[in-house]
């Protein structure tokens, strides 16, 4: 159903000033019309938060030959010359997304960047559908730590972070898509079709919700991806 692309073009760069990894893949599937076919005129949406995160938007599990698209990407990574960290692995869940929440009816805590895990072996996947035009993933630093990557250790810094953006509710509208009074973007990945981006989950980000986001998941212009989730090592 979905086959790797065997001339899938890899690309690995780091987030400037840090030692956090960004791979970026593209071309990854071979038979993406196929894929394409299934996420916008197959898959069953479940009601917003019915996978138990704060995602703003409706999910769907992504069928078995998707995960083992991932493994077979994963084997391929693992023969890269900086790849060792994909030779052990352990897959999470696959979720195709669709962002349906409006701006103006966003949880206080869902117009900051987020992290997926404070474990160092956590990484994440975004695999875009879209053009660029419905944006792509920005990467953030919270101003009130030089780290980019958080940890169990940053718990009191985090607690600290989410109170101040509590704080500041009546200046925070809408989805975050560059530097503001508490957060610093310091990279960004541009969505392309068929592209997917490796990160570590520790790391904050937040996709970029453009102006011509539609909100309805039926629209041509909403924002749709595949996220995943796994462990490495």
């Amino acid at each position: 159903m979905f086959v790797l692309n065997p001339n899938i073009q890899i690309q690995l760069t780091y987030i400037p000033h840090s030692n956090a990894r960004i791979w970026i893949i593209d071309d990854v599937v071979d038979n993406f019309h196929e894929m394409l076919d299934y996420c916008f005129n197959k898959a069953y949406f479940n009601p917003i938060g019915a996978e138990g995160t704060l995602f703003p938007g409706v999910r769907d599990e992504m069928p078995k030959p998707y995960y083992q698209l991932i493994s077979a990407l994963f084997n391929r990574l693992a023969m890269h010359s900086q790849g060792r960290l994909f030779k052990r692995y352990q897959l999470g869940k696959s979720w195709l997304s669709k962002v349906t929440v409006l701006p103006e009816n966003l949880e206080i805590v869902q117009t900051m960047p987020h992290f997926d895990s404070l474990s160092e072996n956590h990484m994440a996947a975004v695999h875009y559908l879209n053009e660029n035009h419905l944006g792509g993933t920005h990467f953030y630093r919270y101003k009130g730590s030089s780290k980019i990557h958080l940890s169990h250790d940053d718990k009191d810094t985090i607690l600290k972070m989410v109170e101040q953006v509590k704080q500041s509710a009546d200046e925070r509208r809408g989805y975050i898509n560059d530097s503001d009074a508490l957060f610093e973007k310091v990279f960004s990945v541009d969505a392309k079709p068929n592209r997917l981006i490796l990160y570590a989950g520790n790391i904050m980000h937040s996709a970029n919700i453009t102006s011509v986001v539609d909100f309805d998941k039926s629209s041509p212009n909403n924002r749709t991806t595949i996220n995943s989730f796994f462990t490495i090592g």
